[in-house]
């Protein structure tokens, strides 16, 4: 059959703006934009922690300096860094030190145990972990720490000198009478800056390679795209760990010359309130964050949030903006490997929720089939893209030459997402690959469904998943998060009423809480490894 179409799509959305081509591309390093925040701004503050603790760019600066020069002075230069921290003072300058070192930074989640962060801290290679004191019990009871030989408490002094082969000091007498001066040359461009293990569906995590171009551009583009300048203060309940809060507040305000504020603990009801007293202009949430600011938000107080970023979008947008009175944004496109499509600060008019706008002019992109063949507009495949300048995105997965393989075969980077472009090139998203549902010959989206009920007034959050039916294929199963006493069979009918037959779940389940990932995302396969037969599931086909 003769091929029509070769070869992916020239994106035609973002250009490359001001702070992005500030600097010449071998001088695109984070260290070199924060010294020169240092210089020209220098007492305004760049980072604010619950609104209380903060810095300057001297500040930081200075402490950057101090703990680059302390790894350095303990033979550690080039070394990988593991930070298992909250949104806290010290998150950032451990990241950018460790860059000042020569170092690479590995960003762990601030919830990881057990299992999970003994994986992070061996497969990254860490040789140093510098640690929240809260979490050190977690290192403790590690039977295996890999490379690790310094521990570094941040808080209060360790009451223990040594775990495994490690030495435990704390963070203030580590740095203490460092000189507060770049310990040495910065880091090239194209060296590896983060590894930074991505939260995926199933199976362990995967460290994703960032050079310091990437680690540049990722914040630099949105700085361009969503028209941010040194009179804005930015504010997210994210953590700094995953790549939105990093990129979109900590990294983004060193562009800008502005500030921002991390909380380290996202309060719903609260959320407005804390907006207001750090006199916040541009947020960024999560969709289901989005849900429970609406319903547990009793008084909206006076504050000055212009825009804030938010995907996916929460049902009811305008109802959102009008209560709160700001302009929500929602068409964009990033994962941890790549950030084809930078938000932009003005959305693409009569574009429905769950479009992702243009692809930026650096990417080439497309929708393939299972044969990566490109597939023509409005047909439904797998999002890939290719980037056109060096180093713009994730340069593989560390230590996994397989998956790496896998992700960028046929020199396409496979996102796992479903989606679709229309006749002018925009990009429609259908969710995850794996988060589409094969139902009675229908094929249902999850994110479709859960959009749905999250309209119902007592539903705070919803997961939707397929499971194993008898008839083949699969069946629904949703589960949910209520402001109070559900009914199960009421919020049934209700599902019945307002929504397709072939989307209505089979099964639900009441919970208490969902297993997140650090963007908050619902773990869906930790649900999924659940029997269908426990009390606590309603089958509403069975024979029970």
């Amino acid at each position: 059959m003769e091929e029509t179409k070769q070869g992916l799509l020239q994106g035609k959305g973002a250009t490359l703006g001001a702070h992005t081509l500030h600097y010449e591309m071998e001088d695109r390093v984070m260290l070199r934009v924060l010294q020169d925040r240092a210089n020209d701004r220098g007492e305004h503050p760049w980072l604010i922690c619950d609104l209380k603790d903060s810095l300057t760019f001297s500040e930081g600066w200075k402490l950057v300096c101090r703990i680059g020069g302390a790894l350095v002075r303990d033979g550690y230069e080039g070394s990988h860094v593991a930070l298992l921290m909250r949104n806290q003072i010290e998150f950032m300058p451990s990241m950018h030190g460790t860059h000042a070192a020569r170092g690479v930074a590995i960003p762990l989640n601030a919830e990881s145990r057990g299992a999970h962060l003994k994986h992070m801290i061996t497969k990254g290679d860490a040789s140093v972990i510098i640690v929240r004191d809260e979490f050190l019990e977690r290192i403790t009871d590690l039977d295996d720490i890999g490379l690790v030989t310094k521990i570094i408490v941040v808080g209060k002094a360790p009451e223990i000198q040594k775990i495994h082969k490690a030495e435990v000091v704390s963070f203030e007498k580590w740095i203490d009478g460092v000189n507060p001066e770049l310990p040495g040359e910065l880091p090239n461009w194209d060296e590896t800056a983060v590894i930074q293990f991505t939260s995926g569906t199933t199976g362990l995590a995967k460290g994703a390679i960032c050079t310091h171009h990437y680690f540049y551009l990722a914040s630099a583009i949105l700085t361009d795209s969503l028209e941010r300048s040194q009179d804005d203060i930015l504010f997210t309940p994210l953590p700094a760990f995953h790549v939105a809060a990093l990129h979109f507040v900590a990294n983004l305000s060193i562009h800008a010359g502005c500030t921002g504020h991390l909380l380290s603990k996202f309060s719903p009801s609260k959320y407005f309130e804390q907006a207001a007293q750090a006199k916040a202009t541009f947020s960024i949430i999560l969709g289901p964050m989005a849900v429970m600011i609406e319903k547990r938000t009793e008084n909206v107080p006076e504050h000055c949030l212009e825009v804030i970023f938010c995907v996916p979008p929460p049902p009811g947008i305008e109802n959102f903006e009008q209560r709160f009175n700001i302009e929500l944004l929602w068409q964009s496109f990033g994962m941890t490997e790549i950030i084809p499509l930078p938000a932009p600060r003005h959305l693409l008019s009569d574009y429905p929720p769950g479009t992702l706008g243009h692809p930026a002019q650096w990417v080439e992109y497309g929708v393939v089939d299972d044969n990566d063949r490109l597939l023509p507009p409005n047909e439904i495949g797998e999002l890939v893209f290719r980037t056109l300048i060096p180093n713009a995105m994730t340069t593989g997965y560390y230590k996994d030459p397989e998956i790496t393989v896998e992700a960028f075969r046929n020199f396409m980077f496979h996102t796992g997402d479903l989606a679709f472009y229309d006749q002018n090139g925009a990009v429609l998203y259908k969710g995850r690959k794996q988060d589409r549902i094969r139902r009675r010959g229908e094929m249902v989206g999850a994110m479709e469904v859960e959009f749905i009920v999250l309209t119902n007034p007592n539903v705070l959050e919803a997961a939707v998943y397929g499971v194993p039916s008898e008839l083949g294929e699969e069946d629904i199963k949703l589960d949910i998060v209520s402001s109070k006493d559900i009914d199960l069979n009421e919020l049934r009918i209700w599902c019945e009423e307002n929504l397709p037959r072939y989307m209505v779940p089979r099964y639900i389940e009441k919970r208490d809480s969902f297993p997140k990932t650090p963007s908050e995302r619902i773990e869906k396969h930790k649900l999924q490894d659940q029997p269908l037969t426990r009390p606590e599931v309603a089958d509403f086909e069975g024979n029970k």
